[in-house]
């Protein structure tokens, strides 16, 4: 009997990311066909075969497996029509063998920042410039006036700390 084999999955607006953990695979059958992906193969003495049935349409011949590495097969999918899906199966509930893929999950908004940032890296380098800023800052267009951050020297110190006999007297019969 063949094993279900372990699926990680993240998505964009127009495709998933769907990885099967399978060590040293072959695969013998990886076909698309509706909403669902079927995929068989081996690895080493074991069988693995799984049949995904996908919240929505997928584009059959976008099955596209990218990577090299030899202990998962990573596949990406395109989706029919663009959107985002509130789960990967059809199927409401928690499936053992699906997890979700956080070193590739993006949130619909965290497409959009990277889109308005140029297709820089989630808000990393996306063209904001700290020191212009400052510049703008203290050439009127903000107004900003940092003359009065400088120390004050009639702070009161603090208070000494008071001694407290009674607690060294304790300290010294223990020791």
């Amino acid at each position: 009997m063949a094993k279900q084999p372990q699926v990680t999955w993240a998505q964009r607006e127009s495709f998933v990311y769907v990885t099967l953990e399978v060590d040293d695979a072959k695969i013998d059958e990886l076909k698309a066909e509706g909403s669902k992906l079927h995929f068989a193969g081996s690895s080493n003495t074991e069988k693995y075969e799984t049949t995904i049935e996908f919240y929505e349409e997928i584009e059959n011949d976008s099955v596209t497996r990218i990577g090299t590495s030899t202990r998962v097969i990573e596949l990406t999918i395109r989706k029919a029509s663009p959107g985002w899906w509130p789960r990967l199966l059809k199927q409401k509930g928690k499936v053992h063998w699906l997890k979700v893929d956080f070193s590739k999950w993006k949130d619909e908004d965290d497409e959009e920042v990277e889109e308005d940032a140029g297709g820089a890296a989630a808000g990393l380098g996306n063209g904001f410039d700290i020191n212009q800023y400052m510049s703008q800052l203290g050439n009127g267009a903000g107004g900003a006036d940092f003359g009065g951050l400088e120390d004050d020297e009639e702070e009161d110190d603090m208070p000494e700390l008071e001694d407290n006999e009674e607690e060294e007297g304790k300290q010294e019969i223990k020791a």
